[in-house]
């Protein structure tokens, strides 16, 4: 997820969605760059989804 007032990436969760009149929105929690978490509506477009490999279900991958 990148805010647009953010030059970096930030990891975030997606806890909802919603159609909007400028397309589809994201409801992230995120922790800002003092630690602060924060809650707010994001455009789709500012969200990607993290690289992670596939879990197997066991301890060894």
């Amino acid at each position: 997820m990148r805010p647009a007032f953010v030059p970096t990436e930030l990891a975030g969760l997606v806890l909802e969605w919603r159609s909007g009149d400028k397309g589809w929105e994201g409801y992230v929690m995120y922790a800002d760059r003092e630690g602060r978490m924060v809650m707010e509506w994001l455009p789709a477009a500012n969200l990607r989804p993290i690289k992670s490999s596939p879990q197997t279900g066991s301890a060894y991958g």
